[in-house]
């Protein structure tokens, strides 16, 4: 059977960084309030929502970047997207 785990690093692996996010956003454990949020709002400004987030004045570029980072470093993954 296929973990929730396996099947976002999978897909993050495979560079489906939108949908890795989509799982990782919803996992407790292991992921402070802060990180969960990174997460959710990298996920959903790479699938259309980034206008709404820019207009808040934040800086989706980087929040996408930080999320990609969080990954890397909880699940020790050394490959670059």
């Amino acid at each position: 059977m296929e973990t929730k785990t396996n099947k976002a690093l999978s897909l993050f692996s495979s560079g489906d960084i939108a949908g890795a996010l989509k799982i990782f956003k919803t996992f407790r454990i292991g992921l402070t309030a802060d990180e969960r949020r990174i997460l959710q709002i990298a996920q959903e400004s790479l699938t259309g929502k980034e206008s709404f987030y820019q207009s808040l004045q934040l800086n989706t570029e980087a929040i996408k970047q930080e999320a990609i980072q969080i990954i890397k470093q909880k699940y020790s993954l050394k490959k670059t997207l």
